[in-house]
């Protein structure tokens, strides 16, 4: 019997049979996704054309700085995402800057009200998870770097520390308001999670510690959550206990793989598709490959297809497509 997309996911997180590969597809909407009907138009456009099984929404990633007071530079077309136009803390002091603001008002708002309309055009119950940054990543943003926070981080920590709890104070008041609107969990995604960055006791210390504060906060109320860990060599392994029901990372093209993950990590696990301009790049007969080679592990229990992360606004429908092709010759 074919299963409703809900259905798929939540058994998915079961480790149960299911009738076909759960799958998301997610990409940024560059000079459209600032307006709140066009991302919701866009995000439930998406969803339809290749049968999704759940809603990644896909505000533009620099939407948690602006309120702290970053501007972005935008550029023409619909292909390439605004960039901070210059970092808004340029030395440890500038720490002292960034005060409270809402997590319910300015760019918040726009998301919220984007995810309002979105549920107001559905007519099916399609999981949705909210995309929410860990404090330490919009952190870094508004640093220019991960590398430049960690500079700061060493100069004064207790400066970093107390910008961080401002930033988790109006991130966790976003992420309640999401969940208020009817989100069903959060993409909660970190992109300084790396050895590449910093070692695991200041890992535990600037970037698990608030991240647990926003998590918990919703953890009661929510049934569908996903990490996030962006980069290379990433803390995937210490961050099992994290109140997440999935995990999601560049599990195809930077590693670790599936299967070592599956060898410590009893959460559903989110991947198999490569990501941005390697997805792009790919022939169709190697995302076919990796589509098969990822549909038949761990016998399809306890996983969803997904990318490693964002796809490339400029891929072509017709890979799209093949993708989804390879997605319903899955069904058992």
């Amino acid at each position: 019997m074919k299963m409703t997309h809900k259905q798929r996911i939540e058994k998915a997180l079961e480790f149960d049979e299911i009738d076909r590969v759960p799958y998301s597809l997610w990409m940024h909407f560059p000079n459209r996704d600032r307006h709140p009907r066009r991302l919701a138009e866009l995000s439930l456009a998406n969803q339809k054309r290749y049968d999704l099984d759940f809603i990644k929404f896909m505000p533009y990633g620099m939407y948690s700085t602006i309120d702290f007071g970053m501007d972005i530079d935008v550029f023409e077309g619909f292909n390439v995402p605004p960039v901070g136009h210059a970092p808004i803390i340029s030395k440890v002091e500038d720490c002292d800057n960034i005060s409270y603001v809402p997590g319910t008002r300015g760019e918040y708002a726009i998301v919220l009200e984007a995810q309002r309309i979105l549920f107001e055009m559905m007519d099916e119950c399609i999981p949705f998870v909210q995309t929410v940054f860990s404090p330490m990543t919009t952190a870094a943003k508004m640093c220019g770097s991960p590398s430049k926070l960690m500079q700061f981080v060493s100069e004064d920590s207790f400066r970093v520390h107390r910008m961080l709890e401002i930033i988790t104070e109006t991130t966790m008041e976003f992420a309640k308001a999401s969940v208020d609107g009817g989100a069903d969990g959060l993409f909660f995604a970190t992109q300084v999670s790396s050895a590449d960055y910093m070692d695991i006791a200041t890992h535990r210390t600037f970037v698990e510690k608030y991240d647990r504060e926003i998590l918990n906060s919703v953890k009661d109320r929510t049934w569908f959550n996903i990490l996030h860990i962006h980069g290379k060599n990433i803390f995937l392994q210490e961050i099992q206990d994290y109140p997440v029901q999935a995990l999601n990372w560049h599990d195809r093209d930077e590693g670790p793989s599936l299967n070592e993950v599956r060898t410590y990590s009893a959460k559903t696990l989110v991947g198999g598709l490569s990501w941005g301009s390697i997805l792009l790049h790919k022939t169709n007969e190697e995302i076919v490959a990796d589509i098969h080679e990822a549909a038949s592990y761990n016998e399809g229990k306890g996983f969803i297809l997904g990318p490693g992360c964002v796809i490339d606004p400029t891929t072509p429908e017709e890979k799209l497509d093949l993708i989804y092709d390879a997605i319903l010759k899955t069904t058992r």
